[in-house]
């Protein structure tokens, strides 16, 4: 039984991490240089649009999500 879990478990992190390879080539092969496109692969499921603001310190990047305003 154990023999039999933990080799359950050892196919599911190789089917996984050969997942993740798959997606990172499929992103990687999306563009012409060697790396990822900077565009925003994260969907939104709103009406809104939205615009990301970065912030920078040493050694951190934090990228924030916030509403556009509208330009009626």
């Amino acid at each position: 039984m154990t023999t039999w879990f933990h080799s359950t478990i050892i196919a599911t992190s190789l089917a996984a991490c050969a997942a993740v390879g798959f997606a990172s080539a499929s992103i990687y092969s999306d563009t012409k240089t060697n790396a990822s496109t900077k565009t925003d692969r994260l969907s939104i499921i709103a009406d809104t649009s939205y615009h990301t603001v970065e912030t920078r310190s040493d050694g951190i990047s934090v990228l924030t999500r916030i509403p556009a305003l509208p330009t009626n």
